[in-house]
């Protein structure tokens, strides 16, 4: 399992450094406490949805396979945390953008690893297609490229 652990430690990077980059690229706001937030739906809409035109086999294949299949949440049911399929029928990059945010709450809140991974081929999966994607969008816009390479340094 170190190669899904080293999967998830790239793409846990390149998430943060996402993350940094959407604040430094104006891409937030004040939370109801003055908190910084990340508006990963305005940035889906405009920078993200570049993604979406990008004409290669292996990009599509993961855009096809996050949209149809994409990350389950975690919810409270009968006093115990249970999973529960989520809506696919958006094909937009918000969405695209919401699973894989989803993807990374799941990793980061313990919805996938407990000591051991739960379901390694799907995770592998999940987190490998959300990493292509994200490193793919990368170079293609030069202010997102700049806020990545800058915090990476």
């Amino acid at each position: 399992m170190d190669d899904l652990d080293d999967l998830a430690f790239r793409f846990f990077k390149l998430f943060a450094q996402y993350e940094y980059s959407l604040k430094a690229m104006g891409y937030g706001a004040a939370g109801r406490n003055g908190q910084a937030e990340h508006d990963w739906d305005r940035f889906a809409n405009s920078i993200g949805s570049r993604i979406m035109a990008v004409n290669d086999e292996a990009i599509a294949d993961a855009r096809k396979y996050i949209l149809d299949q994409p990350p389950k949440r975690q919810v409270w049911s009968n006093g115990a945390v249970q999973w529960e399929a989520v809506p696919n029928g958006d094909r937009s990059s918000q969405a695209l953008f919401g699973h894989i945010r989803r993807v990374r709450n799941n990793l980061y809140h313990g919805g996938k690893f407990n000591g051991r991974w739960i379901d390694p081929d799907r995770s592998r999966e999940l987190i490998g297609k959300s990493l292509l994607l994200l490193e793919t969008l990368v170079p293609l816009d030069s202010g997102l490229n700049e806020a990545i390479h800058q915090n990476a340094a």
